[in-house]
């Protein structure tokens, strides 16, 4: 079961980084934070011709994340929405990491009189879990593709799951229907992922990343 439910989070997680046409699985990010470009209907509506319902898409021209850079493309993210910042952003490790770089020549040390690093258990901290960029933490994520910077805001990005679908086991069948010895069982999840304002998020790409 251990095996079945890692496999069923590795099969999501490729379609929401993925997925943009196979309506039997969940559309994913690149469908839903978009602007016609990989998917022209969402929830029916067609992008091309309803505007409001495209998400910011940006080209960052193969140039390293900055802070600077980021900073355009989350205001112009806040600019889309009508001024509402988006909360977090996610990329890959690699894009991440060199994002990173941006940040860790700027730390300050604090010498507390009468202590040294040397004293502290865990020695001085460096790096960073998050990287703030005019208050928007932004994460890596192993699955999100390098490259690739999602802007997003959870106020209006949500997963629902369906109340009988939620992860149901089928329970374990025989398999002699098929002429074959033993059982299989199947874990059944009926979900999507629904963003009610694209406009709130924005998709960054061509970013160069470091190779981990």
């Amino acid at each position: 079961m251990n095996d079945a439910g890692n496999n069923l989070a590795a099969f999501w997680s490729n379609a929401l980084y993925n997925n943009t046409s196979n309506n039997l699985q969940l559309i994913g990010l690149p469908g839903a934070v978009d602007d016609s470009t990989n998917l022209v209907s969402y929830g029916n509506i067609n992008r091309s011709t309803n505007t409001f319902w495209k998400a910011k898409v940006y080209n960052a021209g193969s140039v390293n994340p900055t802070r600077q850079n980021v900073l355009q493309y989350l205001t112009g993210c806040a600019k889309s929405a009508g001024g509402e910042m988006p909360n977090f952003a996610v990329c890959g490790f690699g894009t991440w990491a060199l994002l990173a770089q941006d940040f860790i020549g700027q730390e300050t040390y604090m010498v507390t009189p009468g202590a040294s690093f040397d004293k502290l258990e865990d020695g001085p901290r460096s790096g960073f879990r998050a990287l703030m960029v005019a208050g928007v933490p932004v994460f890596a994520d192993m699955n999100c593709p390098e490259g690739t910077m999602y802007i997003l805001n959870s106020n209006y990005l949500s997963m629902y799951i369906h109340e009988q679908g939620s992860f149901a086991f089928t329970g374990f069948e025989s398999t002699l229907s098929n002429w074959q010895l033993g059982y299989v069982g199947a874990i059944v999840n009926i979900a999507e992922l629904v963003l009610t304002k694209p406009s709130s998020c924005a998709r960054v790409g061509s970013y160069n990343y470091i190779s981990l």
